[in-house]
């Protein structure tokens, strides 16, 4: 009996009670089996989480044909059992590319700059404000535009609102990222500067903004750089850690 035969039938409870006697010992003694016992363990446990067997079985056939065709030591062993058990990789090399390649979807691509951008650059709605005088009217129109994402037509009148109000600081956000999704670089990081060395809740906002600004242009060492003034009690703090590791591994 080779060992994937052991293997097998130790989990189906075909083993008596000397051989698991055996068995058990020599997963404690022979560090190579128990490697093995523990991959094949892993394979299984992944394939029969799969709803469609046969699709999978297909799929992994050509991961084979494509990563050992030669690699004479790969084999592909049809295990014959009542549950007709899937197909087993015998080289402990074959499991972990599989594992890696195909049964792990964490293993994913890097995204590029354009898509964490997308990811990261989350904007937040402007609130609704109450009508009125002809300053709130005004705001209102800018407010469904920005809320609706027609960033031209909002950049127009924002631009026009925080003149009259410097000290509002959602409003200055706001323009900055007006200015950003309209392609005005050098403006909307301006804008985020000024921003950030005031005292407002909306500081690290224009910090995080900042850098997702040279995010946008694929300047990503002054991205990072810019995210990691964002101090560790910001709201926003968390956020930026993650984005800066997966510039890092890029």
């Amino acid at each position: 009996m080779n060992d994937i035969e052991q293997i097998e039938n130790y989990l189906s409870g075909q083993l008596s009670a000397d051989e698991l006697q055996a068995f058990d010992l020599r997963l404690q003694n022979d560090k190579a089996f128990a490697e093995v016992f523990a991959m094949y363990k892993s394979i299984e446990s992944e394939m029969h989480e799969t709803e469609d067997e046969k699709e999978l079985r297909k799929t992994l056939s050509g991961i084979s044909q494509k990563h050992f065709d030669t690699v004479t030591a790969a084999k592909v062993i049809t295990l014959k059992t009542n549950r007709k058990r899937w197909l087993l990789y015998a080289s402990a090399a074959a499991a972990s590319i599989i594992i890696l390649l195909f049964l792990k979807p964490w293993q994913q691509k890097a995204l590029s700059n354009d898509q964490l951008y997308a990811q990261y650059a989350t904007v937040q709605d402007l609130p609704a404000v109450v009508r009125g005088a002809n300053n709130d009217s005004l705001l209102l129109k800018a407010t469904t535009f920005y809320n609706e994402a027609k960033y031209t037509a909002a950049l127009v009148l924002l631009d026009s609102i925080t003149m009259q109000r410097p000290s509002e600081a959602q409003l200055q956000l706001a323009l900055g990222i007006c200015f950003l999704e309209t392609g005005k670089y050098d403006s909307a990081i301006n804008r985020f500067d000024k921003l950030a060395v005031l005292e407002s809740v909306y500081k690290y906002d224009a910090v995080e903004w900042k850098g997702l600004a040279y995010l946008k242009q694929n300047k990503t060492t002054d991205c990072i750089a810019a995210l990691k003034l964002i101090p560790a009690d910001a709201a926003n703090y968390t956020k930026a850690k993650e984005l800066i590791e997966k510039l890092s591994k890029k």
